[in-house]
């Protein structure tokens, strides 16, 4: 039986060890958050910090295979380990992605289009860089953020006096120029050890206040853009020597350009709409890897499909006191729902990703209208 460890206890790690129970392997969880959604429901996971050495030498000594399920774990702790045990996607490919710098000098380097911008180190001159690529342009932390965390947007020269970013800031900061952007997709692909590989249909993502609030698929962009993103997706995979799963994130600008904006080596918030619209999950896929059964090519399983987050605000539109109290019996009149997926997540707050659900539809704008209105009758009933 193959043994299966992970580090982060949230969402993703809960749904990827769904996937390596169907296939009959044991997970171990790693994360020190006692009450972590994995933790919640999985037994046997250890409690302690990311970059505790003792902890994961414990965890290398009780799995076969380690992987994560997002980019900010600490990746210098993890080299000793790595003799101990295969981390996939690898460490290497964990530090080229968490830190946008080294990210955008790999995608740079590998020939894969970007968007005009600038590497400005801890302590050099980010007012030179802004103006260097002119306005609007965006300043990124190099080092974590995520959901638009980390983003200051220069629109000016009276903005940039206004907003700068002071102080030190480890990593230092990658200078974007803002492109019109007519929509966003991702791609998301599968390699595994034997060279064996997975792209999954692109998906096109809305976002709401920079977190994401629908994947639509198929993606709503030309058969041109769809194979351009599948193309450098998969390119990128093989460039990074990805064995695991990576998602890379675009924007489709108005003029009909692609660029790569982010990657991800972990399953990504678009692909969980896959769960539901195509014959092989992006949880299956990478539970498939870990465990070393083949990898198959996923298909749609239907015309149209949308996931829509469900965020805190769901839950604080029904006065819910807690996460557990959730009042579903609103979305009985909506037969094309496909899933319904709460994380169990403890504290409800704004903005925080407590949940999401699937729909079908004739298309993906069909599917889209579905989805929004099982979303809004989840936010109408108030519990009393």
């Amino acid at each position: 039986m193959r043994r299966v460890g992970i580090l982060g206890g949230g969402q993703l790690c809960l749904m990827l060890a769904e996937s390596l129970h169907r296939l009959g392997a044991d997970v171990v969880v790693l994360d020190p958050d006692a009450g972590a959604p994995a933790h919640r429901r999985l037994p046997g996971g250890i409690v302690a910090p990311l970059d505790d050495a003792a902890a994961l030498e414990a965890l290398c000594a009780r799995v076969d295979v380690v992987t994560y399920e997002f980019e900010n774990v600490p990746s210098a702790p993890l080299r000793p380990f790595e003799g101990q045990r295969p981390f996939w996607p690898s460490v290497d490919v964990l530090m080229n992605t968490q830190d946008r710098a080294r990210e955008k000098c790999f995608l740079d380097g590998a020939g894969f289009p970007c968007v005009p911008h600038r590497v400005v180190p801890d302590g050099g001159d980010l007012a030179a860089a802004v103006r260097a690529l002119g306005f609007p342009s965006i300043i990124k932390t190099a080092r974590g953020g995520y959901d638009g965390k980390g983003q200051t947007k220069i629109s000016d020269e009276a903005t940039l006096a206004a907003r700068l970013p002071r102080g030190p800031q480890p990593g230092g900061w990658v200078v974007e120029r803002a492109v019109d952007i007519a929509t966003e997709v991702s791609c998301i692909v599968a390699r595994d050890a034997r060279g064996g590989e997975a792209v999954f249909p692109i998906f096109e993502n809305l976002h709401r206040d920079h977190v994401l609030d629908f994947t639509l698929l198929p993606a709503r962009v030309s058969p041109a853009v769809a194979e351009r993103a599948r193309e450098i997706g998969l390119g990128v995979a093989r460039a990074l020597g990805v064995v695991g799963l990576i998602t890379v994130e675009f924007f489709v600008t108005t003029d009909g350009g692609i660029y790569v904006n982010e990657l991800a080596p972990r399953p990504h918030n678009s692909g969980h709409v896959t769960r539901a619209a195509t014959s092989l999950s992006q949880f299956d896929a990478l539970a498939r890897v870990l465990v070393g059964a083949p990898l198959v090519t996923p298909t749609l399983a239907g015309p149209g499909f949308a996931m829509a987050n469900l965020l805190g605000e769901v839950w604080l539109a029904q006065g819910a006191p807690s996460a557990d109290d959730l009042a579903l019996d609103g979305l009985g009149a909506i037969p094309e729902v496909r899933e319904l997926y709460l994380y169990g997540k403890r504290g409800v707050k704004a903005k925080r990703k407590m949940g999401h659900l699937v729909a079908a539809g004739r298309d993906a704008d069909d599917a889209m209208a579905n989805a929004d209105r099982a979303r809004a009758a989840l936010s109408a009933r108030v519990v009393r």
